[in-house]
């Protein structure tokens, strides 16, 4: 279903309505982390911005933008909250993985030419997951962690192990409505990212059938059953690469966050000892210049990557185990830099005594997020090592 063009709006306009809701955001975000959950409120609103269809294609309803859009939109959306940042980074983007799906699933997860909030269960978050064919169905069983915002989703997909016809294994990703899994509301318990809500999910028999799901090798191929339907470049990108710079985007978005805080601290802080104010500390006007030059930085080579991808894949170029190596190495370096940076204002401010509040919110998202495996730089930076010297890849590199 094909939305009529006047109705799409303008990257701008978008980015204006993130801005906008920045004051209720930084009011919800310590709800979020009480209530271990983004708040209805919050998502609802997202979703009357328009914010969820950027990334779903014109043909099922959605404004067909580049992924860049939606993460200059979660940046601004970040400067409020951070679990909302982290929720809206990377299920703004899974509409891309639902229509990777067969036409007749598409026309479930969109039908009517609505939006929809996609988890995406894949990185090897299953534990003690049971997979049986039967018929044109496969039936599940299992448990899965990490589920962000399960609370305000409308669909997961799963890859799981299943059997074939012939009596072998294959990997498939598998679409499964929200409605069909048991939260744990209880299994979230963490230091940081607690306003994400990632709960533990369960299904109990749960029949998928054969139409909702696509072959893994297939997506990663770039030749999902889709692309009957779907012909924008989104659908020619190396999903791994893309993947790497959702969660990169969520933590430039929070580290953009607590830049915000820590220019209006210094603004009105006069350190211990010193009877001057800290704006006119030389030395803190130097580790704010540095730091916020580093997250600038990091946020435009993110930007630079993505819609580098998209003029790649439009031009109906290849891309190379250089090019796919070089996107997951570029996403942990990002999140490095960004890392680092936020990191020295945050001892410019007397860390070690941190006040609770929405600096110390900011610094426990950071960390947490950073310690996404694919946010690992030195195993991402050997592929890309590899590629540049001629040596083969491992067979199970993820690219």
């Amino acid at each position: 279903m094909q939305e009529n063009a006047m109705h799409i709006p303008t990257p701008e306009s978008l980015i204006k309505q993130a801005r906008d809701l920045i004051p209720l955001l930084k009011e919800a975000g310590p709800k979020h982390d009480q209530e271990k959950r983004v708040s209805d409120d919050v998502a609802a609103r997202l979703r009357k911005a328009g914010f969820f269809r950027i990334c779903q294609s014109v043909e099922n309803g959605g404004y067909g933008m580049r992924p860049s859009v939606l993460w200059r939109v979660s940046r601004e959306i970040g400067r409020g909250d951070s679990a909302t940042a982290w929720l809206l980074s990377l299920t703004g983007l899974h509409p891309w993985m639902a229509e990777m799906f067969p036409v007749r699933a598409q026309d479930e997860v969109f039908a009517g030419g609505k939006d929809a909030v996609v988890l995406a269960l894949t990185g090897n978050v299953g534990r003690g997951v049971q997979a049986r064919l039967d018929g044109n169905h496969y039936i599940l069983d299992g448990k899965w962690a990490y589920a962000s915002g399960v609370d305000v989703g409308d669909w997961a997909s799963i890859l799981a192990e299943v059997p074939t016809a012939e009596g072998d294994k294959e990997l498939r990703l598998l679409l499964v409505p929200i409605s069909s899994f048991r939260i744990d509301h209880d299994s979230w318990n963490v230091f940081g990212m607690k306003g994400t809500g990632s709960k533990d999910v369960y299904l109990t028999n749960e029949r998928v059938p054969g139409y909702r799901t696509a072959k893994w090798i297939d997506i990663q191929n770039n030749q999902a059953p889709g692309l009957e339907r779907q012909k924008g470049p989104m659908f020619r990108i190396p999903h791994t690469s893309l993947f790497v710079m959702s969660v990169t985007a969520a933590i430039t978005a929070v580290a953009t966050g607590l830049l915000d805080v820590y220019i209006e601290t210094v603004k009105q802080r006069r350190p211990a000892g010193i009877n001057t104010p800290q704006v006119e500390d030389r030395f803190s006007l130097a580790e704010l210049g540095k730091a916020a030059a580093k997250i600038e930085g990091a946020f435009n080579l993110l930007i630079h990557d993505v819609d580098e991808m998209w003029d790649h894949a439009a031009a109906g170029l290849s891309f190379t185990p250089g090019l796919r190596t070089r996107y997951r190495t570029d996403g942990a370096l990002i999140c490095d830099i960004a890392l680092h940076a936020a990191d020295d204002l945050v001892r410019n401010l007397g860390g070690s005594i941190m006040p609770i509040g929405p600096l110390e919110r900011y610094f426990r998202e950071l960390h947490s997020m950073a310690s996404h495996f694919l946010m690992q730089i030195t195993p991402s930076a050997e592929l890309y090592g590899r590629t540049l010297l001629d040596i083969p890849l491992p067979a199970n590199a993820r690219i």
